[in-house]
Order: structure tokens, then C-alpha cells, then sequence
């Protein structure tokens, strides 16, 4: 019988539905781990010192060879390539005894959704390299993509958190998500990727007061409670009015969406990635209304969310 000695890990994609932007400042927001994530195995080579194939569900993503100085071999994408060994340098800046682990190593990983929908494909990476390195999660993505970690928390939690930075130190309580019109709220991408990173560095630029994160957190906490379709929606809208003043661009649905019957908020950086949107119509209307906007991938929210 041959001993299998290969190790597996696997971080959750994330859904931040209060407190975008702000949650850099301080803000409670509240995030919801999702169904879907991203895998990563480890296994002998001895071909080359590392070896790297990576997968998603739309197939193969990239793959590379590295030698012990982390230089990239052979590769058939050598932006990501490149990314990926500037971020296990990273690693090996935190324990030296990390180049053992990464010697002679196969390592294949396999992301569960489409890397452009922005649920996570760096911050899935990061969580994952943590695990299987020992190193500090939360250091690696400032070290590296940045942002406030609230990805990172959901990569490892199985139900929704509220999460904030208090005195930049990443706070995380588990919660329940799960109000009593859930049927009525679909996740909706909007066809458009928007970097995070420009996003982050944009919003480092602006002064935020105290009374925006208090506002903000007040939010997420009245979201939570709430278990009216109608309450809930106003919710959605003060949020996006507080937001739009803030980094100065209107909100979603005026901006595209005017005459839908319903509540639509932005999720994570504005202008790209999914939207919320919650309704009392049927949904009937609700598909065929963004259907007829090109926009054909839409989920409910226990079609995503764990717990």
C-alpha cells in the first residue's frame, strides 16, 4: 500500500455586504464566508525545487517551475508567475526554515469561481499559504495585497462575522445571517472587475471622521436585527448614500438601475464586482429585469453563504 503524504487546505471566498471602504477605518461590517473557495495540495516532486498548477473552474489558470531562489523556470504566465514568488519571498521573511517546506514540492490549487467575480482569489491564496507555511495570515496580506482582512477571516470561519479593526488589530464575532425574507435577496455580478487595490489606496487618500465608521457601524448592526423586507432596503439605501458622499460617485441604482422595483446596494469596491439587491416581486422579474441588462449570473443568499 503506498503512503500518501500529501497535505490539503482550503480557505472559503467572502462576501462583504456592510461597511465597504469604511471597514479600512474601523467600521463594524458584516461578511458572510461563502459555499465556494479555493483548494490547495501539496505533494512530492523531485522534477524541479517547486513546482505550481493552478486551476479554475473555467480550467487551467497557470502553471510554473521555480528554482531555490524562488526565479521562475518555466512558466506559461509570467506576470502570475512572478506574483506568486514575490509573495512566498514574502513568506520566507517570516521563517527561514519555510524553503524546507517549499523543496521538492508539487503544489496544485484549484479556485471554485470565476477569479473576476471578486470573492477572493488573492485573499483565498493568502489564507491558504498561511495554513500550510505557519505563518501569519493577516501580516501576509498587508505585506502583500493589503486591505483590512475581513476576506482573511472568512477564509476560515463557517458562518457570517461582523469584523472590525479596533486599533488595527482584526476583531471577529460570529453571527447569525439568516432574516426571515433571505428568499428575496439575490447576489447579482455586475459584469465589471474592480481592483481592490486601487480601491484601497483611493480611500487611504481621503480624511474619514469618527462620526461616518459610528454611523456605518450603527448600519450593520440594524441590518442584522432587522427581519423586514421594506426596513431592510431603507438600510441598503442610507448605506449607500453615506458611501456615495464618501468616495464621491452615485450610488448603483440611480446611476443604472432606476426603475427596478426594489432595494440594490454596491458590495465591495464601487463600480464592479456583485451587487445586493432585495425585492418583494417575484423572481421572475428580478432574473428577467437584470437578464435584460446582460447580466445572467445571479444567486440567492443560501445559495452562497455558509451558516
Amino acid at each position: 500500500m503506498v503512503q500518501d503524504n500529501s497535505e490539503s487546505y482550503y480557505a472559503h471566498g467572502k462576501l462583504l455586504i456592510s461597511g465597504e471602504y469604511l471597514v479600512l477605518a474601523g467600521a463594524k461590517s458584516l461578511a458572510i464566508p461563502l459555499k465556494y473557495g479555493q483548494s490547495l495540495r501539496v505533494e512530492e516532486n523531485h522534477t524541479h525545487f517547486l513546482t505550481w498548477k493552478a486551476s479554475t473552474v473555467n480550467g487551467s489558470w497557470f502553471e510554473a517551475s521555480y528554482n531555490q531562489s524562488l526565479e521562475v523556470l518555466e512558466c506559461d504566465n509570467l506576470l502570475l508567475a512572478q506574483r506568486l514568488a514575490d509573495i512566498l519571498r514574502k513568506c520566507l521573511d517570516y521563517r527561514e526554515d519555510i524553503t524546507q517546506l517549499l523543496q521538492n514540492k508539487q503544489v496544485t490549487t484549484h479556485l471554485e469561481f470565476n477569479a473576476s467575480w471578486g470573492w477572493g482569489s488573492s485573499s483565498t491564496l493568502i489564507s491558504l499559504l498561511a495554513q500550510w507555511l505557519g505563518v501569519n495570515p493577516y501580516l501576509l496580506l498587508q505585506d502583500t495585497f493589503g486591505g483590512s482582512g475581513y476576506d482573511i477571516a472568512c477564509a476560515t470561519v463557517t458562518s457570517p462575522i461582523v469584523y472590525e479593526l479596533k486599533n488595527g488589530i482584526p476583531k471577529n464575532e460570529s453571527v447569525k445571517f439568516q432574516p426571515d425574507f433571505h428568499e428575496q435577496i439575490y447576489f447579482i455580478y455586475s459584469g465589471r472587475k474592480q481592483s481592490s487595490q486601487q480601491a484601497i489606496a483611493s480611500f487611504n487618500k481621503k480624511e474619514i471622521h469618527p462620526e461616518s465608521i459610528q454611523h456605518i457601524s450603527s448600519l450593520t448592526d440594524r441590518m442584522l436585527a432587522c427581519n423586514d423586507l421594506y426596513e431592510f432596503g431603507h438600510l441598503m439605501e442610507e448605506h449607500e448614500a453615506h458611501i456615495s458622499k464618501i468616495v464621491q460617485l452615485s450610488p448603483i441604482k440611480s446611476e443604472h438601475f432606476k426603475d427596478f422595483r426594489g432595494f440594490i446596494k454596491a458590495l465591495g469596491a464601487w463600480g464592479g464586482d456583485f451587487i445586493m439587491v432585495a425585492s418583494t416581486e417575484p423572481e421572475k422579474y428580478v432574473k428577467d429585469y437584470f437578464s435584460e441588462k446582460g447580466l445572467n449570473t445571479i444567486f440567492k443568499l443560501n445559495e452562497l453563504k455558509i451558516g
